[in-house]
């Protein structure tokens, strides 16, 4: 009973956990067109190779460019399609991306940890996992426990549509762009991220010193930005999103990065043309920006 309370507190709350939406959109199915979208998807083969793989409790469904595996009930399944990933997608894509998906996404949902754990192991042998989800753009498919909120679905949602839009981004604004939306707000077509539990990692660097520039940042390969410091590199990236979006720039630098990225793949020559400014005083103004800004669990 106390996880049927908490799971459906989850559900009233549009997608990252910021506002609180009417129990009627409960009852509504959502819209599976996507005015943007004009592929003709083929999801029979994803369909039917589930129903062989999963057990009769799980609800299926599809929705733009994804088929949904989940075993909440299908009013909780499609409210999670109508608040988190319908509205995320209507955001970037109204904010960001111009190239929808053209190959179907698989999202599994879970209603617990035991399930989502099971399901990982039987379906793809992963037994290392984060307790919120994970995406495998290779297979195309994400798994997420939703009974830790929604936060890390808008995530890897951002990481799916970004991978059509800008196949070449690099890890650091990937995983900028896409941690930046753990904890947002998706209103009026419009996507907003706010300071979360990544900033007290980033301010105990500059405080002892172990914080490295934004330079080396962006130089950075996407192995090593995934090596033994990658929890500080996330939260570095994911707060020079942030920086960027206080300015109103997170966009524009997007765009022109994705545009011109074959003339700076680092991004460094993009960063400097939309602020104005050159690296160092542009660190300089980060960190003492990052040192003003308050977490709150």
């Amino acid at each position: 009973m106390k996880f049927r309370l908490i799971l459906i507190f989850l559900l009233f709350t549009v997608s990252c956990g910021t506002k609180m939406l009417p129990q009627k959109e409960l009852d509504f199915k959502p819209d599976n067109s996507n005015k943007s979208d004009t592929t003709d998807f083929d999801y029979s083969t994803i369909i039917n190779d589930l129903k062989r793989q999963l057990t009769d409790s799980f609800y299926i469904t599809t929705y733009s460019s994804f088929v949904v595996a989940s075993n909440l009930d299908a009013n909780e399944t499609n409210a999670i399609i109508s608040n988190t990933i319908s509205k995320a997608q209507d955001c970037l894509y109204n904010d960001y991306l111009v190239k929808m998906p053209d190959e179907v996404t698989t999202i599994l949902l879970f209603k617990e940890d035991n399930s989502y754990r099971y399901w990982a192991k039987k379906l793809y042998g992963d037994t290392d996992l984060s307790r919120f989800g994970y995406y495998k753009p290779s297979q195309k498919v994400m798994l997420m426990n939703i009974s830790t909120g929604t936060g890390t679905l808008v995530h890897e949602l951002t990481h799916c549509f970004v991978n059509f839009d800008f196949p070449d981004i690099p890890a650091w604004f990937n995983e900028g762009l896409g941690s930046l939306y753990e904890r947002c707000s998706l209103s009026d077509n419009q996507i907003l991220g706010y300071v979360n539990w990544r900033l007290p990692e980033l301010q105990e660097a500059i405080s002892d010193k172990s914080y490295t520039d934004l330079e080396t940042l962006m130089n950075m390969s996407d192995n090593t930005f995934y090596g033994k410091s990658s929890s500080l590199n996330y939260s570095k990236a994911r707060y020079l999103c942030l920086y960027l979006q206080q300015k109103r720039l997170l966009i524009k630098f997007y765009k022109t990065y994705r545009d011109r990225f074959e003339e700076d793949k680092t991004g460094i020559k993009f960063i400097k043309l939309i602020t104005k400014t050159n690296l160092t005083k542009l660190d300089s103004d980060f960190v003492e920006w990052v040192k003003t800004l308050k977490y709150n669990p």
